[in-house]
């Protein structure tokens, strides 16, 4: 009789044990985690740069990422160093960034520089320098003043241009550029490109580019 009703408190206690956990058939009361929302990584200021599609900003927008497969800062993406010429047309031209030269060193003079340097020393130029090496320097957060014209007119108003604005704030290059349309002047930096005809040369606009967007774009600290 003993044994029967340890046996008896036994499968009570049991029964009590499975209610309290949600057993005995009926439905669990166990609640399931839930789910923590995905981290979503944050652009970095130089993806910011690139993406800002912003059309209150001097200038046109140029996909760079939709255009060289990416984002800068992947491989491949629109920052990669190569070792041969470029097509740049998809985009545009004068280029407004993408893949680009940086096998050497650059000297002063694009003529005897060794193959596939980049990027170029700042300053003005009256020898075109590849375009693959001027992208590195816009990789490195400088401006591009390029021409297409021989007014010397033009030329000399955009060495003037180009001189005030050379100094220890702004990082720039001006060089004739024979690939795109003739009659015509462009500035760009990373990103963002603007032309004008020759005709028209209006340095205000160029000096509005510079100071809205010069150094947005600064992957490598150069700012």
């Amino acid at each position: 009789m003993l044994v029967a009703i340890v046996v008896l408190a036994v499968a009570l206690a049991a029964t009590v044990v499975v209610t309290a956990l949600g057993g005995g058939g009926g439905e669990s009361t166990e609640t399931t985690p839930t789910a923590q929302p995905t981290t979503v990584d944050r652009l970095s200021p130089e993806q910011t740069a690139e993406a800002d599609d912003d059309a209150s900003l001097p200038g046109e927008y140029v996909d760079l990422a939709a255009i060289y497969g990416g984002a800068y800062g992947t491989r491949p993406g629109t920052s990669a160093h190569v070792t041969y010429a470029m097509d740049y047309s998809p985009q545009g031209l004068p280029p407004a960034g993408g893949p680009h030269w940086g096998s050497a060193a650059c000297g002063q003079d694009p003529s005897s520089s060794p193959p596939l340097c980049g990027p170029a020393p700042w300053g003005i130029y009256r020898e075109p320098w590849p375009a693959e090496t001027l992208v590195h320097n816009m990789e490195h957060a400088g401006v591009i003043v390029w021409y297409n014209t021989a007014d010397e007119d033009v030329i000399d108003q955009l060495e003037t241009f180009a001189t005030e604005n050379l100094n220890d704030d702004v990082t720039l290059v001006l060089a004739p550029y024979p690939n795109m349309a003739m009659e015509t002047v462009a500035i760009t930096v990373w990103g963002r490109r603007d032309l004008m005809p020759a005709t028209e040369l209006d340095l205000d606009r160029l000096q509005e580019f510079i100071d809205m967007l010069y150094c947005r774009f600064d992957p490598e600290g150069f700012c």
